[in-house]
């Protein structure tokens, strides 16, 4: 297990710390770590009302590292950055941070088969039998003959930031880590709307590569 995916799991704040700090040190080389003070106020001031829904234990953990990213989009603002560098900036850190967990998924994959798209298959199904299903997620499994096809009608991370004004932040330091497993899978997301941007609903649109590429 790599050090990223063992902190991922068991630390969210000294996961997100460590992605951060690079990156703070490239965009403020002179008051990093009066940034990330900030951020940690801001935390201290989120963590209280955080969302914490009985039966839901994923969507409950992930919610602590959309609390960093709020706090640290704050934070950031506060100390001269536009809103869209801050959403860039978040985004950075979150793939960073997250990388490793679709990674270490694809491993274990293999496990399964050495087909791609048994693997991606047994991934997906997994995602929708155990995480999605899990309130306040609602979602419903649609046909496909060129993949895996899926649409979220109910979204908390969507809601959550809602809720603390930001809704901008949503595809950044959530909705964007779809593409990041993608990648990390060797197949393709098509997804045209999101709850974010005002739409009924999330389309995810997995495309597995044809036979031999």
């Amino acid at each position: 297990m790599s050090i990223g995916l063992l902190l991922f799991c068991t630390a969210p704040a000294t996961a997100y710390r460590r992605g951060a700090r690079p990156h703070l040190q490239a965009h403020f080389p002179d008051k990093s770590d009066q940034v990330w003070r900030s951020t940690r106020t801001w935390q201290s001031q989120l963590a209280p009302n955080r969302p914490r829904r009985s039966g839901s234990a994923g969507v409950n953990f992930m919610m602590r590292y959309l609390e960093w990213s709020c706090a640290l989009y704050r934070a950031v603002q506060e100390h001269g950055m536009s809103k869209a560098e801050a959403a860039a900036l978040v985004e950075t850190i979150m793939t960073d941070v997250y990388r490793p967990v679709p990674a270490a998924m694809f491993k274990l994959s293999r496990l399964r088969s050495a087909k791609r798209e048994a693997r991606v298959r047994w991934i997906l199904g997994n995602i929708t039998r155990h995480f999605l299903p899990a309130p306040p997620f609602c979602y419903r499994h649609l046909p496909s003959e060129t993949g895996v096809a899926f649409d979220v009608t109910v979204c908390p991370f969507a809601n959550y930031f809602n809720d603390q004004g930001v809704p901008e932040l949503t595809e950044p330091a959530a909705g964007n880590m779809d593409y990041v497993m993608a990648r990390e899978w060797g197949v393709e997301l098509a997804r045209t709307q999101t709850i974010a941007d005002g739409a009924a609903h999330c389309d995810f649109r997995w495309r597995f590569p044809a036979a031999g590429d």
